[in-house]
Protein backbone atom coordinates (compact mmCIF):
# COMPACT_ATOMS: atom_id res chain seq x y z
CA UNK A 1 0.00 0.00 0.00
CA UNK A 2 1.64 3.49 -0.96
CA UNK A 3 2.43 5.56 1.98
CA UNK A 4 -0.07 8.79 2.37
CA UNK A 5 2.07 11.60 2.79
CA UNK A 6 -0.15 13.30 5.92
CA UNK A 7 0.26 13.14 9.80
CA UNK A 8 -2.50 10.61 10.65
CA UNK A 9 -2.57 11.99 14.38
CA UNK A 10 -3.96 14.73 12.81
CA UNK A 11 -7.01 13.98 10.60
CA UNK A 12 -8.71 16.77 9.30
CA UNK A 13 -12.07 18.54 10.74
CA UNK A 14 -15.03 19.09 9.00
CA UNK A 15 -14.49 22.27 6.81
CA UNK A 16 -17.47 25.32 6.60
CA UNK A 17 -19.15 23.87 3.88
CA UNK A 18 -18.94 20.10 4.79
CA UNK A 19 -20.43 21.17 8.43
CA UNK A 20 -23.84 22.84 6.64
CA UNK A 21 -24.08 19.82 4.33
CA UNK A 22 -23.70 17.56 7.60
CA UNK A 23 -26.27 19.43 9.55
CA UNK A 24 -28.86 19.61 6.55
CA UNK A 25 -28.33 15.90 6.22
CA UNK A 26 -28.63 15.19 9.52
CA UNK A 27 -32.46 17.26 9.47
CA UNK A 28 -33.19 15.43 6.01
CA UNK A 29 -36.31 13.62 5.95
CA UNK A 30 -34.74 9.80 5.64
CA UNK A 31 -32.60 10.61 9.03
CA UNK A 32 -35.47 11.82 10.65
CA UNK A 33 -37.07 8.73 9.36
CA UNK A 34 -33.81 6.76 11.11
CA UNK A 35 -33.66 9.04 14.31
CA UNK A 36 -37.12 9.87 14.82
CA UNK A 37 -39.66 7.62 13.95
CA UNK A 38 -37.49 3.98 14.85
CA UNK A 39 -37.85 3.08 10.76
CA UNK A 40 -34.67 2.36 10.76
CA UNK A 41 -32.91 1.63 14.10
CA UNK A 42 -30.49 -0.73 14.39
CA UNK A 43 -31.59 -4.44 16.19
CA UNK A 44 -31.46 -4.42 19.78
CA UNK A 45 -29.79 -7.77 19.81
CA UNK A 46 -27.56 -6.54 17.46
CA UNK A 47 -26.52 -3.71 19.40
CA UNK A 48 -25.94 -6.07 22.30
CA UNK A 49 -23.71 -8.59 19.81
CA UNK A 50 -21.32 -6.04 19.07
CA UNK A 51 -21.48 -4.72 22.58
CA UNK A 52 -19.91 -7.62 23.72
CA UNK A 53 -18.15 -8.82 21.42
CA UNK A 54 -16.45 -5.27 21.85
CA UNK A 55 -15.21 -6.63 25.09
CA UNK A 56 -11.83 -7.79 25.82
CA UNK A 57 -12.79 -10.99 27.45
CA UNK A 58 -16.24 -11.54 26.08
CA UNK A 59 -17.38 -15.73 25.54
CA UNK A 60 -18.57 -17.38 22.50
CA UNK A 61 -21.51 -18.24 24.79
CA UNK A 62 -22.62 -15.64 25.44
CA UNK A 63 -23.01 -14.55 22.08
CA UNK A 64 -23.72 -17.30 20.75
CA UNK A 65 -27.30 -16.74 23.27
CA UNK A 66 -27.89 -13.19 22.26
CA UNK A 67 -27.81 -14.61 18.24
CA UNK A 68 -29.76 -17.48 18.94
CA UNK A 69 -32.50 -15.32 21.18
CA UNK A 70 -33.10 -13.50 17.65
CA UNK A 71 -34.69 -16.45 15.06
CA UNK A 72 -33.88 -13.55 11.88
CA UNK A 73 -30.45 -12.95 12.90
CA UNK A 74 -29.24 -16.39 13.97
CA UNK A 75 -30.80 -17.68 10.41
CA UNK A 76 -29.18 -14.58 8.98
CA UNK A 77 -25.40 -15.88 10.67
CA UNK A 78 -26.18 -18.96 10.12
CA UNK A 79 -26.65 -18.82 6.31
CA UNK A 80 -23.64 -16.33 5.65
CA UNK A 81 -21.06 -18.66 7.97
CA UNK A 82 -22.03 -21.57 5.43
CA UNK A 83 -22.00 -19.53 2.07
CA UNK A 84 -19.34 -19.89 0.12
CA UNK A 85 -17.99 -16.51 0.49
CA UNK A 86 -17.39 -16.99 4.15
CA UNK A 87 -16.33 -20.66 3.89
CA UNK A 88 -15.40 -23.58 1.97
CA UNK A 89 -15.54 -26.08 4.55
CA UNK A 90 -17.87 -28.97 5.82
CA UNK A 91 -21.94 -27.40 6.31
CA UNK A 92 -22.46 -26.35 9.65
CA UNK A 93 -25.69 -26.42 11.94
CA UNK A 94 -25.32 -24.80 15.27
CA UNK A 95 -24.59 -20.83 16.08
CA UNK A 96 -21.59 -21.73 18.24
CA UNK A 97 -19.60 -23.50 15.39
CA UNK A 98 -20.66 -20.73 13.35
CA UNK A 99 -18.71 -18.21 15.56
CA UNK A 100 -15.98 -20.32 15.91
CA UNK A 101 -15.55 -20.92 12.12
CA UNK A 102 -16.44 -17.15 11.57
CA UNK A 103 -13.85 -15.89 14.13
CA UNK A 104 -14.30 -12.67 16.25
CA UNK A 105 -13.92 -10.12 13.62
CA UNK A 106 -15.65 -11.51 10.97
CA UNK A 107 -18.46 -12.02 13.57
CA UNK A 108 -18.83 -8.27 13.90
CA UNK A 109 -19.37 -7.88 10.36
CA UNK A 110 -21.31 -10.86 9.46
CA UNK A 111 -24.04 -9.87 12.81
CA UNK A 112 -23.93 -5.88 11.37
CA UNK A 113 -24.52 -6.86 7.58
CA UNK A 114 -27.20 -9.79 8.33
CA UNK A 115 -29.04 -6.83 10.75
CA UNK A 116 -28.49 -4.04 7.89
CA UNK A 117 -29.89 -5.85 5.21
CA UNK A 118 -33.28 -6.87 7.30
CA UNK A 119 -33.56 -3.56 7.28
CA UNK A 120 -34.44 -3.48 3.32
CA UNK A 121 -36.03 -6.93 2.91
CA UNK A 122 -37.67 -6.36 -0.30
CA UNK A 123 -36.18 -3.66 -2.61
CA UNK A 124 -37.57 -3.47 -5.94
CA UNK A 125 -35.95 -1.45 -9.33
CA UNK A 126 -33.52 0.70 -8.46
CA UNK A 127 -33.46 -0.33 -4.78
CA UNK A 128 -32.65 -3.44 -5.61
CA UNK A 129 -29.75 -2.65 -8.46
CA UNK A 130 -28.20 -0.70 -5.45
CA UNK A 131 -28.52 -3.35 -2.63
CA UNK A 132 -26.92 -5.72 -5.13
CA UNK A 133 -24.38 -3.29 -6.11
CA UNK A 134 -23.65 -2.90 -2.11
CA UNK A 135 -23.15 -6.03 -1.83
CA UNK A 136 -21.20 -5.89 -4.76
CA UNK A 137 -18.60 -3.39 -3.59
CA UNK A 138 -18.44 -4.97 -0.42
CA UNK A 139 -17.01 -9.22 -1.46
CA UNK A 140 -14.73 -6.99 -4.13
CA UNK A 141 -13.24 -4.28 -1.66
CA UNK A 142 -12.58 -7.33 0.75
CA UNK A 143 -11.03 -9.53 -1.68
CA UNK A 144 -9.21 -6.80 -3.10
CA UNK A 145 -7.92 -5.92 0.53
CA UNK A 146 -7.00 -9.23 1.45
CA UNK A 147 -4.72 -9.26 -1.93
CA UNK A 148 -2.62 -5.62 -1.35
CA UNK A 149 -3.53 -5.35 2.48
CA UNK A 150 -4.63 -8.10 4.35
CA UNK A 151 -4.25 -5.70 7.57
CA UNK A 152 -6.54 -2.88 6.27
CA UNK A 153 -9.55 -6.25 5.83
CA UNK A 154 -11.31 -5.47 8.95
CA UNK A 155 -14.32 -2.83 8.30
CA UNK A 156 -14.07 -3.12 4.68
CA UNK A 157 -16.92 -5.86 3.84
CA UNK A 158 -19.54 -4.03 6.03
CA UNK A 159 -18.10 -0.66 4.67
CA UNK A 160 -18.70 -1.57 1.10
CA UNK A 161 -22.30 -2.94 2.42
CA UNK A 162 -23.26 0.29 3.87
CA UNK A 163 -21.39 2.34 1.52
CA UNK A 164 -24.79 3.20 -0.27
CA UNK A 165 -27.37 3.04 2.17
CA UNK A 166 -27.78 6.79 1.95
CA UNK A 167 -29.52 5.77 -1.51
CA UNK A 168 -31.53 3.40 0.33
CA UNK A 169 -32.92 5.56 2.55
CA UNK A 170 -33.49 8.40 0.16
CA UNK A 171 -35.68 6.29 -2.11
CA UNK A 172 -37.58 4.93 0.91
CA UNK A 173 -37.97 8.94 2.13
CA UNK A 174 -39.11 9.82 -1.48
CA UNK A 175 -36.57 12.57 -1.46
CA UNK A 176 -34.77 11.48 -4.68
CA UNK A 177 -35.23 8.41 -7.62
CA UNK A 178 -32.44 6.53 -9.06
CA UNK A 179 -31.95 5.53 -12.64
CA UNK A 180 -31.74 1.90 -12.63
CA UNK A 181 -29.40 1.86 -15.92
CA UNK A 182 -27.46 4.38 -14.21
CA UNK A 183 -23.95 2.79 -13.35
CA UNK A 184 -21.57 5.84 -12.93
CA UNK A 185 -20.50 5.35 -9.53
CA UNK A 186 -19.45 9.47 -9.15
CA UNK A 187 -22.52 10.71 -10.51
CA UNK A 188 -25.49 10.57 -8.04
CA UNK A 189 -23.70 12.33 -5.33
CA UNK A 190 -23.34 15.77 -7.54
CA UNK A 191 -27.14 15.28 -8.33
CA UNK A 192 -27.84 15.08 -4.76
CA UNK A 193 -25.69 17.49 -3.19
CA UNK A 194 -27.56 20.18 -6.38
CA UNK A 195 -30.79 18.96 -4.91
CA UNK A 196 -30.58 18.43 -1.29
CA UNK A 197 -27.58 20.22 -0.13
CA UNK A 198 -25.97 17.15 0.83
CA UNK A 199 -25.23 13.69 -0.73
CA UNK A 200 -26.10 9.91 0.01
CA UNK A 201 -22.43 9.16 1.77
CA UNK A 202 -22.79 11.96 4.08
CA UNK A 203 -26.24 10.92 4.68
CA UNK A 204 -25.23 7.29 5.09
CA UNK A 205 -22.50 8.15 6.99
CA UNK A 206 -24.37 10.04 9.41
CA UNK A 207 -26.87 7.01 9.92
CA UNK A 208 -24.19 4.66 10.63
CA UNK A 209 -22.76 6.77 13.36
CA UNK A 210 -26.10 7.00 15.12
CA UNK A 211 -26.07 2.84 14.77
CA UNK A 212 -22.57 3.69 16.39
CA UNK A 213 -20.78 1.21 14.40
CA UNK A 214 -16.77 1.40 15.13
CA UNK A 215 -14.74 3.11 12.74
CA UNK A 216 -13.20 3.14 10.35
CA UNK A 217 -16.58 2.35 8.92
CA UNK A 218 -18.74 5.21 9.52
CA UNK A 219 -16.15 7.80 8.05
CA UNK A 220 -14.97 5.18 4.99
CA UNK A 221 -18.77 5.72 4.02
CA UNK A 222 -18.96 9.20 4.36
CA UNK A 223 -15.59 10.36 2.35
CA UNK A 224 -15.83 7.44 -0.29
CA UNK A 225 -17.27 10.37 -2.33
CA UNK A 226 -14.64 12.84 -1.26
CA UNK A 227 -11.47 11.17 -2.54
CA UNK A 228 -9.35 14.60 -2.02
CA UNK A 229 -10.21 14.84 1.46
CA UNK A 230 -9.74 11.27 2.65
CA UNK A 231 -6.78 10.94 0.58
CA UNK A 232 -5.15 13.95 2.76
CA UNK A 233 -6.01 11.11 5.97
CA UNK A 234 -3.35 8.62 6.27
CA UNK A 235 -6.15 6.21 8.57
CA UNK A 236 -8.99 6.52 6.16
CA UNK A 237 -7.43 7.06 2.86
CA UNK A 238 -6.37 3.62 2.12
CA UNK A 239 -10.03 2.38 3.20
CA UNK A 240 -11.96 4.76 1.00
CA UNK A 241 -8.91 3.90 -2.13
CA UNK A 242 -10.06 0.25 -1.93
CA UNK A 243 -13.65 0.83 -1.28
CA UNK A 244 -13.86 3.21 -4.70
CA UNK A 245 -11.56 0.71 -6.56
CA UNK A 246 -14.42 -2.40 -5.54
CA UNK A 247 -17.16 0.33 -6.60
CA UNK A 248 -15.63 1.16 -10.15
CA UNK A 249 -14.68 -2.58 -10.95
CA UNK A 250 -18.56 -3.54 -9.68
CA UNK A 251 -19.73 -0.83 -12.40
CA UNK A 252 -17.21 -2.89 -14.99
CA UNK A 253 -18.40 -5.53 -14.36
CA UNK A 254 -21.91 -5.06 -14.62
CA UNK A 255 -21.26 -3.33 -17.63
CA UNK A 256 -19.32 -6.16 -19.57
CA UNK A 257 -18.46 -3.82 -22.46
CA UNK A 258 -15.21 -5.21 -23.75
CA UNK A 259 -13.13 -8.12 -22.52
CA UNK A 260 -11.64 -8.49 -18.93
CA UNK A 261 -7.93 -7.49 -20.36
CA UNK A 262 -9.64 -4.69 -21.78
CA UNK A 263 -11.05 -3.37 -18.26
CA UNK A 264 -8.74 -4.16 -16.34
CA UNK A 265 -6.26 -1.69 -18.00
CA UNK A 266 -9.05 0.98 -17.88
CA UNK A 267 -9.50 0.74 -14.41
CA UNK A 268 -6.11 0.41 -13.49
CA UNK A 269 -5.50 4.08 -14.59
CA UNK A 270 -7.66 5.48 -11.96
CA UNK A 271 -6.00 7.01 -9.17
CA UNK A 272 -7.91 5.17 -6.47
CA UNK A 273 -6.37 2.22 -7.79
CA UNK A 274 -3.17 3.27 -8.09
CA UNK A 275 -3.60 4.45 -3.97
CA UNK A 276 -4.61 0.92 -3.09
CA UNK A 277 -1.64 -0.40 -4.66
CA UNK A 278 -3.52 -2.15 -6.91
CA UNK A 279 -1.50 -2.74 -10.50
CA UNK A 280 -2.30 -4.03 -13.85
CA UNK A 281 -0.98 -8.15 -13.42
CA UNK A 282 -2.50 -8.57 -9.96
CA UNK A 283 -5.61 -6.86 -11.08
CA UNK A 284 -5.64 -9.31 -14.36
CA UNK A 285 -4.36 -12.28 -12.47
CA UNK A 286 -7.32 -12.13 -9.79
CA UNK A 287 -10.12 -11.28 -11.94
CA UNK A 288 -12.10 -14.63 -12.09
CA UNK A 289 -11.65 -14.99 -8.41
CA UNK A 290 -12.63 -11.41 -8.21
CA UNK A 291 -15.98 -12.48 -10.24
CA UNK A 292 -16.12 -15.53 -8.22
CA UNK A 293 -16.41 -13.34 -4.96
CA UNK A 294 -18.79 -10.62 -6.39
CA UNK A 295 -21.42 -13.55 -7.87
CA UNK A 296 -20.91 -15.75 -4.13
CA UNK A 297 -22.13 -12.51 -2.22
CA UNK A 298 -24.81 -11.58 -4.47
CA UNK A 299 -26.45 -15.15 -3.98
CA UNK A 300 -25.82 -15.17 -0.47
CA UNK A 301 -27.95 -11.79 -0.11
CA UNK A 302 -30.82 -12.83 -2.65
CA UNK A 303 -31.75 -15.42 -0.26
Amino acid sequence: MPAFDVDSANPLLFDEKEQRASDEASTSVAAKLAEVDGLKTFPAVARQVLSALSGQSFQFGEVASLIEGDPSLAAGVMRMANSAFFSRGKRIAAIDQALVRLGARSVREVVSAVATMDLFPDPVGAGKQIRDHCASVAALSQTLAAKVAPLRVEGLFLSGLLHDIGKLLLIESGECEYDRDERHPDRDHREETSLLGFDHALLGGYVVSRWNLPEPVPRIVTWHHSPKRAYTNGDIGPYVALLRAADHLDSALQSRADDPSVLAEKLIERDDFVLAGIDLSLLKSHWPELEQARRDVLELFSK
